[in-house]
């Protein structure tokens, strides 16, 4: 995974937690729809929640692998360094 792709995931997470948030504080503040429906679709937003911090885990952790490995690279002697320029 690069390191695009972790920010990728991060903003997916962070806009699922804002797009739910938000939905949610409006459910409670306006009581125009019945308790069923609200009750559904918080139950959706605590799904949500959920993925969304699974996804942040795994992007913190794959973010983590690729410090490791640029770390290991950069600690390599030159004549021990895989070329990568291809």
């Amino acid at each position: 995974m690069t390191k695009k792709q972790v920010w990728i995931l991060r903003i997916a997470s962070l806009w699922t937690f804002y797009v739910w948030a938000v939905l949610v504080r409006n459910m409670i503040i306006d009581r125009t729809n019945t308790l069923a429906f609200r009750a559904v679709h918080i139950g959706l937003a605590i799904v949500s929640f959920v993925f969304a911090a699974a996804t942040w885990r795994i992007s913190n952790s794959m973010a983590k692998e690729i410090k490791l490995k640029r770390r290991s690279r950069e600690s390599l002697p030159e004549a021990a360094a895989p070329d990568i320029s291809r």
